[in-house]
Protein backbone atom coordinates (compact mmCIF):
# COMPACT_ATOMS: atom_id res chain seq x y z
CA UNK A 1 0.00 0.00 0.00
CA UNK A 2 2.03 3.14 -0.98
CA UNK A 3 1.75 6.25 1.27
CA UNK A 4 -1.32 7.82 -0.58
CA UNK A 5 -3.06 4.94 0.09
CA UNK A 6 -2.60 5.09 3.90
CA UNK A 7 -3.65 9.05 4.08
CA UNK A 8 -6.69 8.62 1.82
CA UNK A 9 -7.65 5.07 4.33
CA UNK A 10 -8.57 7.35 7.05
CA UNK A 11 -11.59 8.95 5.28
CA UNK A 12 -14.74 7.53 3.70
CA UNK A 13 -14.76 5.81 0.24
CA UNK A 14 -16.40 4.65 -2.83
CA UNK A 15 -15.09 3.55 -6.10
CA UNK A 16 -16.99 3.43 -9.23
CA UNK A 17 -16.51 1.32 -12.48
CA UNK A 18 -17.77 2.58 -15.40
CA UNK A 19 -18.01 1.25 -18.97
CA UNK A 20 -16.93 3.46 -22.00
CA UNK A 21 -19.58 3.45 -25.10
CA UNK A 22 -20.32 4.53 -28.24
CA UNK A 23 -23.15 6.65 -29.44
CA UNK A 24 -25.07 7.75 -33.05
CA UNK A 25 -24.46 3.94 -34.45
CA UNK A 26 -24.42 5.58 -37.91
CA UNK A 27 -27.75 7.01 -37.76
CA UNK A 28 -28.99 7.43 -34.40
CA UNK A 29 -27.02 10.87 -34.27
CA UNK A 30 -27.64 12.38 -30.22
CA UNK A 31 -29.84 9.66 -29.34
CA UNK A 32 -28.44 6.25 -29.28
CA UNK A 33 -25.42 5.22 -27.15
CA UNK A 34 -23.99 1.32 -26.66
CA UNK A 35 -21.74 0.89 -23.43
CA UNK A 36 -18.42 -1.08 -24.28
CA UNK A 37 -16.19 -3.43 -21.91
CA UNK A 38 -13.64 -0.72 -21.43
CA UNK A 39 -13.53 0.98 -17.71
CA UNK A 40 -12.53 3.89 -16.46
CA UNK A 41 -12.74 3.28 -12.30
CA UNK A 42 -12.89 6.41 -10.09
CA UNK A 43 -12.18 6.53 -6.08
CA UNK A 44 -13.68 9.31 -4.33
CA UNK A 45 -12.45 9.88 -0.95
CA UNK A 46 -14.06 12.16 1.87
CA UNK A 47 -11.18 12.91 4.30
CA UNK A 48 -12.17 13.47 8.23
CA UNK A 49 -10.49 16.96 7.54
CA UNK A 50 -8.81 18.94 4.49
CA UNK A 51 -5.16 18.28 4.19
CA UNK A 52 -3.31 19.86 1.89
CA UNK A 53 -0.77 17.47 1.41
CA UNK A 54 -2.65 15.27 -0.46
CA UNK A 55 -3.28 16.07 -3.98
CA UNK A 56 -7.16 16.86 -5.45
CA UNK A 57 -6.53 14.44 -8.51
CA UNK A 58 -4.38 11.40 -8.93
CA UNK A 59 -4.06 9.59 -11.91
CA UNK A 60 -3.42 5.62 -11.89
CA UNK A 61 -3.13 2.79 -14.54
CA UNK A 62 -3.29 3.39 -18.40
CA UNK A 63 -4.54 7.08 -18.34
CA UNK A 64 -1.56 9.27 -18.39
CA UNK A 65 -0.75 12.69 -17.19
CA UNK A 66 -1.81 14.43 -20.73
CA UNK A 67 -3.42 17.63 -21.00
CA UNK A 68 -6.37 15.28 -21.56
CA UNK A 69 -6.21 13.51 -18.75
CA UNK A 70 -5.92 16.21 -16.06
CA UNK A 71 -8.91 17.58 -18.18
CA UNK A 72 -10.93 14.47 -17.56
CA UNK A 73 -9.85 15.21 -13.89
CA UNK A 74 -10.99 18.93 -13.76
CA UNK A 75 -14.43 18.07 -15.37
CA UNK A 76 -15.02 15.89 -12.76
CA UNK A 77 -13.59 18.65 -10.00
CA UNK A 78 -15.95 21.40 -11.80
CA UNK A 79 -18.74 18.88 -11.19
CA UNK A 80 -18.34 18.38 -8.20
CA UNK A 81 -18.05 22.04 -7.37
CA UNK A 82 -20.99 22.90 -8.76
CA UNK A 83 -22.79 20.67 -7.09
CA UNK A 84 -21.40 21.37 -3.80
CA UNK A 85 -21.19 25.47 -3.84
CA UNK A 86 -22.91 25.74 -0.68
CA UNK A 87 -21.32 22.75 0.76
CA UNK A 88 -17.59 24.02 0.66
CA UNK A 89 -16.79 22.02 4.04
CA UNK A 90 -17.33 18.94 1.74
CA UNK A 91 -15.52 19.75 -1.37
CA UNK A 92 -12.41 20.94 0.65
CA UNK A 93 -11.96 17.26 2.31
CA UNK A 94 -12.76 15.18 -1.28
CA UNK A 95 -9.84 13.96 -3.30
CA UNK A 96 -10.01 11.64 -6.43
CA UNK A 97 -8.28 8.94 -8.14
CA UNK A 98 -8.57 8.83 -11.52
CA UNK A 99 -7.34 4.92 -13.12
CA UNK A 100 -8.99 4.33 -16.63
CA UNK A 101 -8.29 2.38 -19.43
CA UNK A 102 -10.57 4.34 -21.95
CA UNK A 103 -9.08 6.42 -24.84
CA UNK A 104 -9.10 10.06 -24.31
CA UNK A 105 -11.12 12.29 -26.62
CA UNK A 106 -11.94 9.84 -29.19
CA UNK A 107 -15.65 9.27 -28.66
CA UNK A 108 -15.66 6.65 -26.51
CA UNK A 109 -17.14 8.30 -23.46
CA UNK A 110 -14.07 9.50 -20.99
CA UNK A 111 -16.23 12.87 -20.93
CA UNK A 112 -19.20 10.86 -19.85
CA UNK A 113 -17.87 8.91 -16.95
CA UNK A 114 -15.84 11.48 -15.89
CA UNK A 115 -19.84 13.22 -15.66
CA UNK A 116 -21.37 10.37 -14.27
CA UNK A 117 -18.88 9.59 -11.77
CA UNK A 118 -18.86 12.99 -10.38
CA UNK A 119 -22.83 12.88 -9.99
CA UNK A 120 -22.84 9.37 -8.49
CA UNK A 121 -19.96 10.63 -6.59
CA UNK A 122 -22.21 14.02 -5.31
CA UNK A 123 -25.38 11.62 -4.31
CA UNK A 124 -23.81 8.78 -2.23
CA UNK A 125 -21.58 10.93 -0.23
CA UNK A 126 -24.16 13.28 0.83
CA UNK A 127 -26.39 9.90 1.69
CA UNK A 128 -28.87 10.45 -1.26
CA UNK A 129 -29.78 7.49 -3.51
CA UNK A 130 -28.86 8.17 -6.81
CA UNK A 131 -31.76 7.36 -9.47
CA UNK A 132 -31.61 7.30 -13.30
CA UNK A 133 -33.66 9.87 -13.44
CA UNK A 134 -31.84 12.53 -11.31
CA UNK A 135 -28.70 11.49 -12.17
CA UNK A 136 -29.80 12.34 -16.44
CA UNK A 137 -31.54 15.53 -15.21
CA UNK A 138 -27.88 16.38 -13.47
CA UNK A 139 -26.13 15.70 -16.24
CA UNK A 140 -28.52 17.85 -18.89
CA UNK A 141 -28.01 20.40 -17.02
CA UNK A 142 -24.31 19.79 -17.09
CA UNK A 143 -24.79 19.88 -20.99
CA UNK A 144 -23.22 16.09 -21.00
CA UNK A 145 -24.70 13.82 -23.68
CA UNK A 146 -27.47 12.13 -22.76
CA UNK A 147 -27.38 8.89 -24.42
CA UNK A 148 -23.56 8.68 -23.57
CA UNK A 149 -24.44 8.87 -19.92
CA UNK A 150 -27.09 6.61 -20.32
CA UNK A 151 -25.03 3.91 -21.94
CA UNK A 152 -22.74 4.52 -19.10
CA UNK A 153 -24.94 4.27 -16.39
CA UNK A 154 -27.38 1.27 -17.82
CA UNK A 155 -25.16 -0.98 -19.90
CA UNK A 156 -26.30 -2.29 -23.22
CA UNK A 157 -27.64 -0.26 -26.28
CA UNK A 158 -30.02 2.93 -24.90
CA UNK A 159 -32.48 4.82 -27.11
CA UNK A 160 -32.46 8.74 -25.60
CA UNK A 161 -34.86 11.29 -25.90
CA UNK A 162 -36.68 14.00 -24.51
CA UNK A 163 -39.94 13.99 -23.03
CA UNK A 164 -42.42 15.92 -24.65
CA UNK A 165 -42.59 18.93 -22.46
CA UNK A 166 -38.88 18.93 -22.85
CA UNK A 167 -37.81 19.00 -19.25
CA UNK A 168 -36.61 15.08 -18.88
CA UNK A 169 -34.97 12.41 -20.67
CA UNK A 170 -36.63 9.38 -21.29
CA UNK A 171 -34.90 6.01 -21.71
CA UNK A 172 -35.01 2.79 -22.88
CA UNK A 173 -32.63 -0.01 -22.76
CA UNK A 174 -32.21 -2.81 -25.00
CA UNK A 175 -30.14 -5.91 -24.67
CA UNK A 176 -27.27 -6.00 -27.19
CA UNK A 177 -27.23 -9.77 -28.56
CA UNK A 178 -23.92 -11.52 -26.92
CA UNK A 179 -22.42 -12.32 -30.14
CA UNK A 180 -22.49 -9.13 -31.83
CA UNK A 181 -18.90 -7.52 -31.23
CA UNK A 182 -17.18 -4.72 -31.61
CA UNK A 183 -14.28 -3.48 -33.05
CA UNK A 184 -12.84 -0.16 -32.37
CA UNK A 185 -10.16 1.46 -34.42
CA UNK A 186 -9.10 4.83 -32.31
CA UNK A 187 -6.35 7.27 -34.74
CA UNK A 188 -3.62 8.99 -32.97
CA UNK A 189 -5.21 12.35 -32.54
CA UNK A 190 -8.44 13.51 -30.90
CA UNK A 191 -11.46 15.59 -31.99
CA UNK A 192 -13.46 18.21 -29.13
CA UNK A 193 -17.18 18.34 -29.23
CA UNK A 194 -17.21 21.85 -30.51
CA UNK A 195 -14.72 20.61 -33.64
CA UNK A 196 -16.82 17.58 -34.79
CA UNK A 197 -20.39 20.03 -34.48
CA UNK A 198 -18.66 23.13 -36.18
CA UNK A 199 -18.64 21.13 -39.12
CA UNK A 200 -22.89 20.31 -39.32
CA UNK A 201 -24.71 21.98 -41.28
CA UNK A 202 -27.75 23.78 -39.57
CA UNK A 203 -30.15 22.47 -41.87
CA UNK A 204 -30.60 19.19 -43.63
CA UNK A 205 -32.67 17.90 -46.31
CA UNK A 206 -36.06 16.70 -45.22
CA UNK A 207 -35.63 13.47 -47.91
CA UNK A 208 -32.39 13.33 -45.83
CA UNK A 209 -33.75 13.50 -42.19
CA UNK A 210 -36.52 10.69 -43.67
CA UNK A 211 -33.67 8.77 -44.37
CA UNK A 212 -32.59 8.51 -40.77
CA UNK A 213 -35.40 8.11 -39.02
CA UNK A 214 -36.09 5.52 -41.04
CA UNK A 215 -32.69 3.46 -40.57
CA UNK A 216 -32.90 4.26 -37.06
CA UNK A 217 -36.06 2.09 -36.48
CA UNK A 218 -34.37 -0.63 -38.46
CA UNK A 219 -31.43 -0.64 -36.57
CA UNK A 220 -33.53 -0.83 -33.48
CA UNK A 221 -36.06 -3.11 -34.75
CA UNK A 222 -32.95 -4.95 -35.59
CA UNK A 223 -31.55 -5.27 -32.48
CA UNK A 224 -34.29 -6.10 -30.81
CA UNK A 225 -35.12 -9.57 -32.97
CA UNK A 226 -31.25 -10.39 -33.63
CA UNK A 227 -31.42 -9.90 -36.91
CA UNK A 228 -28.00 -9.47 -38.78
CA UNK A 229 -29.41 -8.75 -42.15
CA UNK A 230 -31.53 -5.85 -41.04
CA UNK A 231 -28.59 -4.47 -39.07
CA UNK A 232 -26.44 -4.32 -42.19
CA UNK A 233 -28.76 -2.24 -43.70
CA UNK A 234 -29.31 -0.05 -41.17
CA UNK A 235 -25.80 1.90 -41.19
CA UNK A 236 -26.14 4.69 -43.58
CA UNK A 237 -26.45 8.15 -42.28
CA UNK A 238 -27.27 11.42 -44.18
CA UNK A 239 -26.70 13.74 -41.16
CA UNK A 240 -23.45 14.16 -40.04
CA UNK A 241 -20.87 11.29 -41.05
CA UNK A 242 -20.81 12.81 -44.23
CA UNK A 243 -19.77 16.11 -42.79
CA UNK A 244 -17.39 14.42 -40.31
CA UNK A 245 -15.84 12.30 -42.36
CA UNK A 246 -13.07 15.10 -43.73
CA UNK A 247 -12.47 15.11 -39.99
CA UNK A 248 -11.84 11.36 -39.71
CA UNK A 249 -10.42 10.37 -42.81
CA UNK A 250 -10.02 6.45 -41.64
CA UNK A 251 -13.58 6.28 -41.88
CA UNK A 252 -14.30 6.00 -45.99
CA UNK A 253 -10.95 4.26 -45.94
CA UNK A 254 -12.50 1.34 -43.35
CA UNK A 255 -15.19 1.09 -45.42
CA UNK A 256 -13.30 0.86 -48.38
CA UNK A 257 -11.12 -1.70 -47.23
CA UNK A 258 -14.09 -4.12 -45.47
CA UNK A 259 -16.10 -4.10 -48.38
CA UNK A 260 -16.87 -7.64 -49.05
CA UNK A 261 -16.39 -8.59 -45.58
CA UNK A 262 -18.11 -10.31 -42.90
CA UNK A 263 -19.35 -7.17 -40.72
CA UNK A 264 -22.31 -5.80 -40.12
CA UNK A 265 -21.75 -2.58 -40.24
CA UNK A 266 -19.07 0.70 -39.98
CA UNK A 267 -19.68 4.14 -38.07
CA UNK A 268 -18.04 7.02 -36.39
CA UNK A 269 -17.86 6.55 -32.67
CA UNK A 270 -19.79 9.53 -31.13
CA UNK A 271 -18.07 12.47 -33.02
CA UNK A 272 -15.11 10.93 -33.79
CA UNK A 273 -11.86 10.24 -33.94
CA UNK A 274 -12.62 6.82 -33.59
CA UNK A 275 -14.37 4.24 -35.68
CA UNK A 276 -16.47 1.10 -34.68
CA UNK A 277 -17.15 -2.13 -36.65
CA UNK A 278 -19.49 -4.68 -35.91
CA UNK A 279 -18.59 -8.03 -36.23
CA UNK A 280 -20.34 -11.42 -35.05
CA UNK A 281 -18.23 -13.13 -32.97
CA UNK A 282 -17.93 -16.30 -35.57
CA UNK A 283 -16.31 -14.03 -38.04
CA UNK A 284 -13.90 -11.77 -36.31
CA UNK A 285 -11.05 -13.06 -36.38
CA UNK A 286 -10.73 -12.62 -40.28
CA UNK A 287 -11.92 -8.85 -39.84
CA UNK A 288 -9.62 -8.13 -36.68
CA UNK A 289 -6.87 -9.70 -39.01
CA UNK A 290 -7.46 -7.69 -41.86
CA UNK A 291 -8.08 -4.52 -39.50
CA UNK A 292 -4.80 -4.87 -37.71
CA UNK A 293 -2.72 -5.38 -40.63
CA UNK A 294 -4.16 -2.04 -42.49
CA UNK A 295 -3.35 -0.05 -39.23
CA UNK A 296 0.38 -1.59 -39.14
CA UNK A 297 0.77 -0.27 -42.40
CA UNK A 298 -0.44 3.13 -41.50
CA UNK A 299 2.72 6.12 -40.82
CA UNK A 300 0.66 6.85 -37.16
CA UNK A 301 -1.07 3.70 -36.36
CA UNK A 302 -3.80 3.75 -34.60
CA UNK A 303 -4.91 1.54 -31.91
CA UNK A 304 -7.20 -1.57 -32.11
CA UNK A 305 -9.31 -2.52 -29.75
CA UNK A 306 -10.94 -5.72 -29.84
CA UNK A 307 -14.38 -4.91 -27.44
CA UNK A 308 -17.99 -6.52 -26.46
CA UNK A 309 -21.21 -4.99 -25.11
CA UNK A 310 -21.25 -4.61 -22.04
CA UNK A 311 -24.73 -5.22 -19.99
CA UNK A 312 -24.00 -3.84 -16.74
CA UNK A 313 -23.33 -0.21 -16.84
CA UNK A 314 -21.99 1.44 -13.86
CA UNK A 315 -21.30 -0.48 -10.57
CA UNK A 316 -19.91 0.33 -7.08
CA UNK A 317 -17.19 -1.46 -5.71
CA UNK A 318 -16.39 -0.07 -2.46
CA UNK A 319 -18.07 2.02 0.02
Amino acid sequence: MSDLDKLLGKGRKITLKMPGCTSNLGAGLDCLGLALNIYSRMSFFLLPANDPGIPLISYRGAIDKSSLAQDQGKLTYTILSRLWQRDHHILERVRIIVDSDIPLGVGLGSSATAILGALWAASVLQDRIPTTATLLAEAREMEGHAESLAASLLGGLVVCGQSNDGKRIVTQRLNWPKDWHVIVVSPWYSLTTAMSRSVLPKNVKLSDAQHNVGKVAQLVAAIARNDEVALRESFDDRLHEPYRSQLVPELNQLRQLLVGSPIMGCALSGGGSSICIFVNAKKKSQVLETITHWADQQERPPKVLDLQVDDQGIQELEI
